[in-house]
C-alpha cells in the first residue's frame, strides 16, 4: 500500500498541473495586481475607447488563436484548457466580485481600501489580471471545442462563446459608454450636455423642449411641534391628503377641510382661486380640540417660489401646516432635431426611455424649487454601442442552455 502511494504522489509543478498549481498562479496574479494598485498613484482606471478597444479585442482573439495552434502542445496552454485552471480563475473572480458587493464602490477615506483599489474593483489590476486569465481559459476551451466540432458540442460552444462575448464586450465597452445630462428649457434648442465629471459634450443632434408637463398629488396636512419643527406622531397616520369636505383626527384634534384650492393667491386675510405663475394650493380648515371643545379656524398654504407659506397655530405647542405637493407624473414634450433639420417628436416620461440613433433618452428631473411651473427639464442620454454584443452573448448562452436541455431530454427518452 505504501509503495503504491509513493508511486502516484507527484511533486509540485510536475505536469500535469492541478488545483494547487492553478490557485498558486491565480493568487500570484491577484497579488501582483494589488502591488500594481499600491505602486500606482491613482490606480489602474483601465478604460479604452473606440477604435482601440476594437483593436484590443482583435489582438486578443489573434493571441488566443496563436496560443492554441502554435503553442498548443506546451504545458502552459494545455493547463489553460483544463478544468483546474478554469475553476481557480472562476473562484478568484467570484471572490473579487463578492468584495465589490461588500465594499462600497465610491471614493473612500480608508487608506487600505483606497490603496488596494477595493472601492473600484472593475478597474482594479487584480481583477483585470484574474479576469484576463479566465477569459484566456474560456477562449482556448471554446476554440478547442470548435476545432473538434460535432453536433453534441453545439450547446457547449454556444454557452462558452456567449459568455466570452458578454464578458469581453462588457469590459471593453466601458470606454465607449456615455452617460450625459442635458438641461433643456421650454421653447429653446439644447445640444450641449455634460458628463459625470462636468466635461462638456456636444451632441450630434439638438433637443427642443415644447412643454414640460407635471401632475401633482394634493398636498398633505401635518401637525408639527412648534419647538422642534418635527411632525407630531399620530399613531402612524401622520399625514393626510387634503381635499374639500374631508375630516381627520390628529391626537386630540378633529380637523375638517372647509375649503381647498389647487391654485390660489392671498387676497387680504383669505385665499382665492387664481391661476397665475407660482400660485400655490391653500385650504381653510376648522380644528376642534376634543378635550375642551375649543375651535380654531384659519388658512394654510405650502407657499411657492412666489408666495410665502401659511400655517395655522393652535397654541404654543402645535401648528397645522400644508406640505409641498409631491409629483405624481412628469414628462417632456420634445422634438429631436438632427443636423439636417429632420424633427422626431416624442414625449419623454419617467422609466419610459426613447431610442434615437443609438442613444437612449430618459426623463431625469426638473427644477424642484419651481415645481409644476418649472421650465427646465433635465434629460439623461445614454449610449452604449457594445450593448448589442453583450445581448448577443446572453442570447447565445440562453440558446445553448435550451439546446443542452433538449438534447439531454432526448437522450433520456431514448434510453
Amino acid at each position: 500500500m505504501n509503495n503504491n502511494t509513493t508511486q502516484i504522489r507527484r511533486n509540485l509543478w510536475e505536469a500535469p498541473w492541478g488545483y494547487v498549481e492553478s490557485f498558486f498562479i491565480g493568487i500570484g496574479l491577484m497579488l501582483t495586481g494589488f502591488f500594481l494598485e499600491i505602486a500606482s498613484s491613482s490606480g489602474s482606471n483601465f478604460t479604452i475607447s473606440y477604435p482601440y478597444n476594437l483593436y484590443f479585442l482583435t489582438g486578443f482573439i489573434a493571441f488566443l488563436l496563436v496560443l492554441y495552434f502554435v503553442f498548443g502542445n506546451t504545458q502552459l496552454v494545455r493547463w489553460l484548457t483544463k478544468v483546474p485552471a478554469s475553476i481557480s480563475s472562476i473562484v478568484l473572480v467570484t471572490s473579487l466580485v463578492m468584495i465589490m458587493g461588500i465594499v462600497p464602490q465610491v471614493p473612500s477615506e480608508n487608506g487600505i481600501v483606497t490603496n488596494l483599489g477595493l472601492n473600484k474593483i472593475t478597474s482594479n489590476w487584480a481583477f483585470l489580471l484574474v479576469l484576463f486569465q479566465f477569459l484566456t481559459c474560456l477562449g482556448l476551451i471554446t476554440i478547442k471545442r470548435i476545432t473538434q466540432f460535432n453536433v453534441g458540442n453545439i450547446g457547449f460552444i454556444l454557452n462558452h462563446l456567449g459568455l466570452f462575448l458578454a464578458l469581453t464586450a462588457g469590459m471593453l465597452g466601458t470606454g465607449d459608454l456615455q452617460r450625459l445630462s442635458l438641461n433643456t428649457y421650454e421653447n429653446k434648442h439644447s445640444w450641449i450636455a455634460t458628463d459625470a465629471n462636468n466635461n462638456i459634450v456636444e451632441l450630434p443632434f439638438a433637443i427642443y423642449l415644447n412643454d414640460f408637463l407635471i401632475e401633482e398629488y394634493n398636498p398633505k396636512l401635518a401637525l408639527v411641534d412648534n419647538e422642534t419643527g418635527n411632525i407630531a406622531d399620530n399613531s402612524g397616520k401622520n399625514l393626510y391628503l387634503i381635499d374639500k369636505g374631508e375630516d381627520y383626527i390628529y391626537n386630540n384634534y378633529e380637523v375638517k377641510v372647509e375649503e381647498f384650492f389647487v391654485t390660489s393667491g392671498r387676497i387680504g386675510d383669505r385665499y382665492m382661486p387664481v391661476n397665475d405663475l407660482g400660485s400655490p394650493p391653500s385650504a381653510y380648515i376648522s380644528v376642534k380640540n376634543i378635550e375642551n371643545d375649543s375651535i380654531v379656524k384659519g388658512w394654510i398654504s405650502c407657499g411657492s417660489f412666489a408666495h410665502p407659506y401659511q400655517s395655522l397655530k393652535l397654541d404654543d405647542n402645535y401648528s397645522f401646516v400644508m406640505t409641498i405637493p409631491e409629483a405624481k407624473k412628469f414628462s417632456s414634450d420634445i422634438d429631436i432635431v438632427s443636423k439636417n433639420g429632420e424633427k422626431t417628436p416624442t414625449i419623454l416620461e419617467v422609466n419610459k426611455p426613447f431610442k434615437y440613433d443609438g442613444w437612449k433618452l430618459y426623463q431625469l428631473s426638473y427644477n424642484d424649487k419651481m415645481g409644476k411651473w418649472s421650465q427646465l427639464s433635465v434629460i439623461e442620454l445614454v449610449r452604449d454601442p457594445w450593448l448589442p454584443v453583450i445581448y448577443t452573448g446572453i442570447f447565445m448562452m440562453i440558446a445553448g442552455a435550451f439546446y443542452m436541455f433538449w438534447v439531454g431530454n432526448k437522450i433520456t427518452k431514448n434510453q
